[in-house]
């Protein structure tokens, strides 16, 4: 297949993962903006501006003029895929796209709205966060593909280091209203406690410190770092969201909490060290077998074939591994 693949060129965004997927079974091309010093800075990002890069083809004016001025002799796209980074630009060049046009949209349990009216550009929805496939589905008409996010086994991994901390968290903490941030506050004046916002390899280096790694969605998000954290091997105590449980079990896989068990299963949780060991070893293990980008972009990849062939109404209602149709 040949993939046009667009997104603004973050660092540690989700596109950068897929990309490199993608490109170990397709032929990529990619076409986008890449965010500029402002961008890290007023995200305090910083500390991975050395390892920004951009696209195949940057995107300045957002034309159909400067995109297929730009592609290679003899390459016509099968496919064009949007992955959404939290930076838009303009997609003035989408009309003349003639081929089969998707996107995968990740914060739509921020953004439900703009990302509906965003989606009807598209033949293909996909979306990161299942609470919300039905609901496009009705308001669409069109496919609708839960497909959630993964780890790059590359980059999330174990590190060899000596356990610093009870719990570690990798993350913001933006405000002392925040869910996340009362629940690690209870934490500290029970347990040693340790945060950091970290990314890449750093990240899994700080995550492999901590004998529980703690994690909070935000509006009940499936997020990163629940894969992420599995596949650095250490324990994962985080609350329950949807689609979690069809993956992944728990007590076996992963540890839930609440508000009124969370202090409880920490301290039983440092208290058992096998049964901690037995968990973290599981969780890697599943998420390793089925939920790498490269697992997400063989079935991104098998969608889209079927589409460009006009077979995605077959595909709707039906359950592939571990991803739902509607």
């Amino acid at each position: 297949m040949n993939l046009l693949l667009s997104y603004t060129a973050i660092p540690h965004t989700t596109g950068v993962f897929l990309e490199k997927a993608f490109r170990r079974i397709a032929s990529v091309v990619t076409y986008g903006p890449t965010a500029d010093e402002s961008i890290f800075r007023t995200w305090d990002l910083m500390s991975i501006f050395p390892f920004r890069k951009g696209h195949d083809i940057s995107l300045e004016t957002g034309t159909a003029g400067e995109l297929f001025g730009s592609l290679p002799g003899g390459w016509d796209p099968d496919c064009f895929l949007f992955v959404e980074s939290g930076i838009l630009y303009p997609f003035s060049f989408l009309d003349s796209v003639d081929c089969l046009k998707a996107c995968y949209l990740i914060d739509t349990h921020l953004h439900p709205e703009s990302h509906l009216e965003m989606a009807r550009a598209f033949d293909v929805v996909f979306l990161a966060q299942k609470t919300f496939v039905p609901v496009f589905h009705e308001a669409l008409g069109k496919p609708v593909i839960w497909v959630p996010l993964a780890c790059d086994p590359d980059i999330h991994h174990p590190h060899p280091a000596p356990e610093t901390a009870d719990v570690v968290f990798a993350g913001s903490i933006q405000s002392p209203l925040q869910e996340r941030t009362r629940r690690l506050k209870r934490l500290s004046t029970r347990f040693s406690v340790r945060t950091e916002r970290v990314f890449l390899e750093e990240m899994s280096r700080f995550l492999s410190e901590g004998r529980i790694l703690f994690n909070a969605s935000v509006k009940n998000d499936l997020n990163m770092r629940v894969f992420e954290s599995l596949a650095t091997g250490k324990c994962l105590l985080t609350d329950e969201v949807p689609g979690l449980t069809d993956f992944f079990v728990p007590g076996q896989d992963l540890v839930l909490y609440d508000d009124r068990t969370l202090v409880e299963v920490v301290r039983y949780l440092l208290d058992n060290p096998r049964a901690r060991t037995q968990i973290a070893a599981s969780g890697r293990k599943k998420v390793l077998a089925s939920h790498t980008y490269l697992d997400r972009a063989q079935f991104m990849e098998s969608v889209l074939g079927a589409a460009s062939l006009s077979l995605v109404p077959a595909l709707e209602g039906e359950h592939h591994d571990s991803h739902s149709h509607v």
